[in-house]
């Protein structure tokens, strides 16, 4: 990642991740559900704390990550698109490298709102920054990859899952490869 990333407070990575973690907590908590796991919510939690004490809450988003990684795939494609579940491979390092800050409560305010899907939709909204977004379900392209590693870009992102929500309508921003060499 650029130096300008690694200036960005709160950094770009923590962004993704806290994004990632509320998407899939709502997408657990919707009815129907859009993934069939069950990680994003107390019971779920508490499974993983016996098998990964410190890393729970990591272990929890990897696993149903995992699950809305396909179902986002089934939607718009693998082949040269990005999502929040399937990034740049520079940018999933540093979402697996990123160190849990324990001064950071946005991660206990989150599970304190988990099956809660109003609390949950309310930690969401200010993540999209103002962006309003069509809320026809189904996949959206938002931008390119150029775009999806700004704030921005996250923001678009947040704004279309916050109206898909809204609506109880699965929609999958996503983000198209640039070609090399304008081909």
């Amino acid at each position: 990642m650029t130096s300008e990333h690694e200036k960005q407070k709160p950094p770009l990575p923590l962004l993704v991740f806290r994004l990632r973690a509320l998407v899939l907590a709502l997408g657990e908590s919707t009815a129907p559900a859009w993934w069939k796991t069950e990680f994003m919510n107390e019971t779920g939690l508490r499974f993983l704390e016996r098998l990964y004490p410190r890393t729970s809450f990591l272990a929890a988003v990897h696993a149903a990550g995992k699950a809305a990684s396909d179902t986002h795939d089934r939607a718009v494609g693998r082949v040269g698109v990005y999502h929040l579940f399937r990034l740049p491979e520079s940018l999933e390092t540093e979402l697996h490298r990123m160190p849990p800050d324990p001064a950071d409560d946005f991660f206990p305010t989150l599970r304190n709102a988990l099956g809660r899907p109003g609390e949950l939709m309310q930690l969401l909204a200010p993540m999209c920054g103002g962006e309003g977004a069509d809320a026809s379900p189904g996949a959206k392209k938002i931008g390119t990859d150029k775009d999806l590693m700004t704030t921005a870009g996250l923001r678009r992102t947040a704004a279309v899952y916050h109206a898909a929500f809204v609506r109880n309508k699965p929609g999958f921003p996503y983000f198209t490869a640039e070609t090399v060499g304008g081909r």
